[in-house]
């Protein structure tokens, strides 16, 4: 049976999950949303709450009996979007999502620089939110250095629109033929400092990843 990615994640994910705060605060109810690779997360008590009903939600899939309780309470709420800016935005194309292997609810994404620590309701709820999580980081496979590397096709196309408005102009054509070949030495030398941008993000990621993994090799997510 294949699985399609919109089965499991539809526009976007949403719901309950608690995130650990700190030994003083503890555990602590959060609102996330899964979308366009990026998950992030609001707080739903207190004056920063966001407003969760049936409008706001619309189009997401939403995990958890809990989570559906709450929106069904705001139903008659006058609030239709997430007005508060999120708490906290995770790109998952460079996040480490890793399942607790003491606690079948627990699990935490790590970036490399900030770890979130997450529960979810019930044991399900975790793996419908992991399901969704792998899904969408598989979404974004790493490129390797010979394809940031390929030429890009287009590239004929803009010296030819170049072209035609020279020759609008009365250009002769050897003065074209110059001005395609500045044009594509410049284009060339961008992409080239791209690609060396490109390359130094990169290898950041990777060092970032590594000292994670170095920093708890020894460690059980408990």
């Amino acid at each position: 049976m294949v699985v399609r990615i919109n089965d499991l994640v539809g526009n976007g994910i949403s719901g309950i999950l608690q995130k650990w705060v700190n030994y003083g605060r503890g555990w602590r109810h959060r609102w996330f949303l899964l979308q366009d690779g990026v998950l992030s997360y609001y707080k739903i008590h207190g004056p920063d709450k966001v407003v969760i009903n049936p409008e706001t939600e619309k189009g997401f899939k939403v995990i958890g009996d809990e989570s559906m309780l709450i929106i069904s309470s705001n139903r008659n709420s006058l609030h239709s979007q997430h007005q508060l800016k999120a708490f906290c935005e995770i790109q998952l194309k460079v996040s480490t999502i890793r399942e607790s292997r003491s606690d079948d609810k627990r699990f935490s994404i790590f970036t490399g620089t900030k770890t979130l620590h997450l529960k979810a309701e019930t044991r399900e709820d975790r793996v419908a939110w992991l399901e969704a999580l792998h899904a969408v980081k598989d979404m974004f496979p790493r490129m390797s250095i010979s394809e940031l590397m390929a030429p890009v096709d287009n590239l004929a196309i803009s010296t030819e629109k170049l072209r035609h408005r020279l020759m609008q102009e009365g250009v002769s054509e050897a003065a074209i033929q110059d001005s395609e070949q500045i044009m594509r030495s410049e284009y060339a030398a961008l992409q080239n400092q791209l690609l060396l941008l490109k390359q130094k993000q990169l290898a950041l990621i990777d060092n970032l990843r590594h000292l994670e993994v170095m920093h708890r090799s020894n460690r059980l997510i408990k």
